[in-house]
């Protein structure tokens, strides 16, 4: 079944664009994509019958065609709403909808938004740009962080043990692949490939003066690039078997989108998309009627029902406020969301921020750090590709690692993997961490950090890996006191409370969750003033959408899915609250949440390895850097931590009143400090004082150390609180 239903909103913009046709506001094809039971036959009679051609039969959907009316204009502003109406009164057809053109756009950046070229020191290699690949070469300088560390994914670790993603097939969802690139035609695979832009198989891009099509080719060298041949530099998995859609060179529909997406899903068993509806920060837009139910046949039925693997960048929109839970691809539960981290383990200034990002690789960031190194157009090599676009290959490649060491994995075996072995260290600096209910951490701009391809081979080790148990699914209604529709105004919020015993007793039982979504109906006069933000039984408070300042569109949310990953592992049963606000203060939009449903995913058994989570301990790193080599400062610090640490961890007997530091309440203090916000809830300001007792102490002992002294001199703090509050917001 799928969840929620997306609406395809376009938006105007120039229709041409070096010969691509782009979505402008209320444009109609003179298709129709209709759902027809009895094969062809049976298709072509109702096609002859209400005036259609039968322009073809679906390839990776089921019961599926594509009819064509000769008397509709090629495009229109205006629907044929009589002939859909004509054409679903029809027994014989289940599904009929007109098509309409839909903007994608990929998810690299311009030549204007990068500053100029990276500079790296090379040296003779049989691959001549390895050396420049600094994400894969820890022992070699060109990887300095300014931590002291190395970025590191750890995939020369798996090459080591030979794991180099033989007999896994990729495929590139772009504008083309360039099958005779020489780092790439050994490795292509004609069955991973079509051109769904001219109907053919042949997925090499088309060429201009401008290579605007160079997108899927660096996208494909990633994964896929040959080792050892004197070229170029290495894909992460150079064995793998890759493969090129091209589908976003020309007029883009649901139908479209429909076949790639599954395109031949029993042979490919990656697909890595760098791309999605605009990031401008106005745009809510996700997979239409028919390229969802292309993904769930892909998760389905996918490798011998395993289920494919959807490797897919988040977005580019952080410049202009844009959140990933307004794509309904990223915010999917069938797609691994992933985002950016910088060679110096920052989050980059491109990057959105939402909930449902999973994990995040490396790609570029600022001026004097480095981008990835791919194969390019006319057989030549970049050091230039950068965004979330190369991010999600570099990921796509470390999942081919994977499957490699077990082919046996499930796709949601894929995801919990992902969740326990990301991590937290090389991006620990960033501020924005905090723990969930049951250890893991977790934050908006990383999901649950970097991906460590060699952390996720060994968990993954045939001989000891425990397959998840089924995915289960409790649908929670919200309590009837709540009372719907509820009325929202600037400086007000709503909060919707749901009781679930996570559907316990009953078949789909959940007690250990994965995903999350609350699918909300939301009408307001202006939807980029909304914030909204869940909060788990666990005391997990989690951000499900921002308020973004492009948009200012009347339409609000019409059942749409705010997808979370950051319950993992909890246990769902108790009380969530749901509340969206408008925290502006001023203006006179008005509006009401019409209604809220809490969407729950997960399993009745606990997956082994949730047994075993590490806890999360991003603040070594902290003290490391402001401890400025003073052992006793170091000393004071490291016990005050210690304390933080453990207040950080959840109180498992809610009931119990004692002095402890909820994950509830740290979670809200920190996001009240991210969001520059007072602490105005009177709860947190008690926990708060609480412990500051107890450090006070431990303080005051050392007040005249040199390493704190300077410490609160440079951050002009004047009590004991103050640095703590500037500890914490570093943080």
């Amino acid at each position: 079944m799928v969840i929620g239903i997306v609406f395809l909103t376009a938006f105007s913009i120039s229709v041409f664009h070096y010969g691509v046709i782009l979505a402008e506001d209320n444009h109609y094809a003179n298709e129709w994509a209709v759902e027809i039971a009895g094969g062809r036959d049976v298709a072509e009679e109702v096609a002859k019958q209400h005036g259609y051609r039968l322009v073809r039969e679906f390839q990776s959907i089921p019961d599926h065609y594509l009819l064509e009316r000769s008397d509709v204009p090629f495009r229109s502003r205006r629907s044929a709403d009589h002939h859909t109406k004509r054409l679903s009164e029809d027994s014989r057809v289940t599904f009929a909808e007109q098509q309409k053109d839909i903007t994608r756009v990929k998810r690299d950046l311009s030549d204007r938004d990068i500053a100029r070229r990276l500079v790296v020191s090379g040296h003779t290699t049989q691959d001549p740009d390895l050396p420049s690949q600094w994400y894969l070469n820890p022992e070699d300088t060109v990887s300095d962080r300014r931590d002291g560390t190395r970025a590191d994914l750890k995939v020369k670790e798996c090459w080591r043990m030979n794991i180099t993603g033989k007999g896994v097939v990729v495929t590139i969802l772009d504008d083309g692949l360039e099958r005779e690139h020489p780092d790439l035609k050994d490795n292509y695979d004609p069955d991973a490939s079509y051109d769904f832009n001219d109907n053919d198989a042949d997925p090499t891009p088309r060429y201009d003066i401008t290579n605007e099509n160079k997108h899927g080719t660096r996208c494909g060298g990633e994964v896929s690039m040959i080792a050892n041949n004197n070229n170029c530099g290495v894909g992460i998995a150079f064995d793998s078997r890759i493969g090129g859609v091209r589908m976003l060179d020309g007029r883009v529909t649901d139908t479209l989108e429909g076949e790639a997406v599954s395109f031949n899903r029993t042979h490919i068993d990656i697909y890595s998309a760098s791309w999605g509806p605009n990031d401008d920060g106005k745009t809510l837009e996700g997979p239409g009627n028919l390229a969802a139910k292309a993904l769930e046949l892909g998760i389905k039925e996918g490798r011998q029902g395993k289920g494919v693997l959807y490797a897919w960048a988040s977005g580019n929109g952080g410049t202009v406020g844009d959140n990933c839970n307004a794509d309904g691809y990223t915010s999917s539960i069938y797609t691994i969301s992933v985002s950016s981290a910088t060679q110096f383990g920052n989050s980059p200034w491109y990057a959105e921020k939402c909930a449902s990002t999973i994990t995040s690789a490396y790609s570029s960031g600022a001026t004097n750090e480095g981008k990835i190194v791919s194969s390019d157009l006319h057989g030549k090599c970049t050091h230039q590709h950068t965004g979330t676009s190369a991010a999600a290959p570099l990921a796509a490649g470390i999942l081919a690692l994977l499957l490699e060491r077990n082919p046996d994995l499930t796709w949601r075996d894929v995801q919990h993997i992902i969740v326990h072995t990301s991590k937290v260290e090389p991006l620990g600096l960033e501020k924005g961490w905090y723990v969930n209910g049951v250890g893991y951490c977790v934050n908006i701009r990383f999901g649950f950090g970097l991906m460590d391809a060699k952390a996720m081979i060994d968990l993954a080790d045939p001989k000891t890996w425990q397959s998840v148990g089924e995915q289960k699914k409790c649908i929670v209604e919200a309590e009837y006191s709540s009372g719907f529709p509820k009325p929202l105004s600037p400086g007000h919020f709503i909060e919707v409370t749901f009781t679930t015993n996570g559907c316990a007793g009953e078949s789909n039982e959940i007690n250990y969750l994965e995903h999350i979504q609350v699918v909300i109906d939301l009408d307001y006069d202006n939807r980029g003033k909304i914030y909204a933000e869940v909060v788990s039984p666990m005391g997990t408070i989690t951000p499900l959408f921002l308020e973004r300042k492009n948009d200012k569109s009347n339409k609000g949310f019409k059942k749409w899915p705010l997808m979370s990953v950051h319950n993992w592992g909890e246990n769902p049963k108790g009380i969530w609250k749901f509340r969206v606000s408008d925290r502006s203060q001023t203006g006179n939009e008005k509006g009401q949440l019409k209604n809220a449903t809490l969407v729950l995913y997960g399993t009745k058994e606990q997956p082994a390895h949730q047994q075993y989570i590490s806890k999360c301990n991003n603040l070594n790193k902290f003290v490391e850097l402001y401890s400025e080599g003073d052992n006793e400062s170091e000393t004071i610090l490291r016990n005050i931590f210690d304390k933080l640490q453990e207040h950080m961890l959840p109180t498992r007997d809610v009931g119990t009143k004692n002095k402890t530091f909820s994950n509830s309440e740290l979670a809200k203090l920190q996001y009240l400090l991210n969001d520059e916000k007072s602490i105005t809830d009177p709860e947190v300001k008690a926990s708060l004082n609480s412990i500051l007792e107890e450090l006070n102490e431990e303080l005051s002992a050392k007040s005249d150390s040199k390493s704190l002294r300077n410490f609160s001199e440079q951050v002009n703090v004047k009590s004991v609180q103050e640095v703590y509050l500037t500890l914490l917001k570093r943080i």
